[in-house]
């Protein structure tokens, strides 16, 4: 920070104070260039100009807005956290349902909802519970709040490309969703989005007073607190703590601090995941499912592999150092091919792109993931062994592949590499931001890790969105 402008720190520290998002601070580059935009469409002459702008009485809110979106880190998609949907489904939604029966209302907040993907995940999971039990007339109340308008515009139209569907089966996709475009882009059935509704909200306001008014059944934090200040995090998880009903829950990301949640609320420790509940609520164990409804359950997470054993690493093409800017960009534009259901373009634009650049990590990183997606596990695997070959200290390519191999039945392999992934993870601070995680930490990934001892191969579907790591 002492190398750039005072202009540009000022602004940028008007920014981290505003959105909380302390996750800039040491990355002013990254803004630098948001900022830029955005005085260029204004055409601002400067950073006082700009800052002129932000603070003017009539236009200052909707350029706030319009750089609010710019800098949110939104990246999500259905069912993220296979094992905590399963608690949701088979724990945490059943004992509120039951408890709540007499009253029949039932209100949950999805803090930093992005394009609506967590929140109607929910409303999916509690549909489908409500029609099982047989219980009508409930009145349902799921709030979706964002700082960014853009993500919450799109989440109020309810359409999703590929890449945000990517973990579900052609049955349920075809059961929750109607096609706008033909394998490029879906609609959320109308049933489901009726369900929630989107609200303009800044985590910031909370401990203020301001904010989504509690108490609140169940609240959802998830990937969210891991890009603020720790200490603006405990005022935070206290201000989410005191809009929790009594015996409320909260589920937070694998990869936030935990600390301050514990200091505030009761853990409850569930299969492959930890929740919360207000202090002094009674510890609940985990609710048995009736026959009927443990044959409907939801599948989470990614298909079972055939078996096929994995092919050897070509040789290395000779290469010039990769160029990270190219990189960045080319990573861009394969997300958006992901995205908007041209998942066989994404694949050819990553092999043209490799064999003019063959030292490019993410894009080797980003075709692993495209060809798991697409069934292509051979091909996957050779992209992952590519990452680690390239940079032996990645720790998310160790842990896919592990995935992989013990699929194919590699057990001894897919042991020796969780058993690397765990080292490298040691080696780093607990609040090292993993390459191509997602935002998974080193400390979230060795809670995982400690989770699926005995090699347990559903780590992958527990494991944060691989693609938000991309860009």
């Amino acid at each position: 920070m002492s190398e750039i402008s005072a202009g540009l720190r000022r602004v940028i520290s008007v920014i981290t104070a505003r959105t909380g998002l302390h996750y800039y601070t040491d990355k002013p580059a990254l803004l630098e260039k948001i900022i830029d935009a955005r005085m260029k469409a204004l055409g601002c002459r400067g950073y006082v100009d700009y800052l002129a702008r932000l603070d003017d009485a009539t236009l200052g809110e909707a350029e706030w807005r319009e750089l609010e979106s710019a800098v949110t880190i939104g990246e999500t998609f259905f069912f993220r956290y296979a094992e905590q949907f399963r608690a949701l489904e088979t724990t945490i939604l059943p004992e509120l349902l039951t408890r709540l029966r007499g009253v029949r209302v039932l209100r949950i907040w999805s803090v930093g909802c992005s394009n609506g993907a967590e929140p109607y995940s929910v409303a999916i999971v509690l549909r489908q519970l409500l029609k099982q039990r047989g219980e009508l007339g409930w009145t349902i109340e799921i709030l979706g709040t964002d700082i960014s308008t853009r993500a919450l515009e799109q989440a109020r139209g309810g359409e999703f490309g590929w890449w945000a569907l990517r973990d579900l089966t052609e049955r349920q996709r075809a059961e929750w969703f109607v096609p706008v475009v033909e394998g490029r882009t879906w609609r959320l059935k109308d049933c489901y989005r009726q369900m929630v509704r989107f609200r303009h909200a800044n985590i910031m306001d909370l401990p203020r007073g301001r904010g989504p008014a509690g108490p609140f059944d169940l609240i959802l934090c998830r990937n969210v607190l891991i890009y603020f200040d720790p200490l603006q995090v405990t005022r935070l998880v206290q201000a989410m703590a005191e809009r929790i009903a009594g015996d409320g829950w909260m589920l937070v990301g694998h990869s936030e601090p935990i600390g301050p949640f514990e200091s505030v609320m009761q853990p409850v420790r569930l299969p492959g995941t930890m929740a919360f509940r207000a202090k002094g609520s009674t510890a609940v164990a985990p609710v048995a499912l009736p026959a009927r409804q443990k044959a409907e359950s939801f599948r989470y997470g990614a298909p079972r592999l055939p078996s096929r054993r994995p092919v050897a690493l070509p040789a290395l093409p000779e290469a010039a150092t990769a160029d990270p800017g190219r990189e960045a960009g080319i990573l861009r534009t394969i997300r958006q091919l992901a995205d908007g259901g041209a998942t066989r373009r994404a694949v050819t634009v990553c092999h043209e792109y490799l064999r003019r650049s063959p030292m490019a990590v993410g894009v080797y990183f980003m075709l692993g993931v495209l060809l798991l997606a697409l069934g292509e596990h051979e091909g996957a695997v050779e992209g992952f062994r590519r990452v680690i070959y390239l940079r032996r200290g990645h720790v998310m390519a160790r842990c896919y592949l592990a995935h992989l191999l013990e699929r194919t039945g590699a057990a001894d392999d897919a042991r020796r590499l969780r058993a690397q992934a765990r080292e490298l993870a040691r080696s780093l601070a607990a609040g090292h931001v993993l390459e191509g995680g997602g935002g998974l930490t080193a400390g979230g990934l060795l809670r995982l890790l400690q989770d699926k001892e005995n090699h347990d191969a559903s780590l992958l579907s527990t494991l944060s969105d691989i693609a938000s790591g991309m860009s």
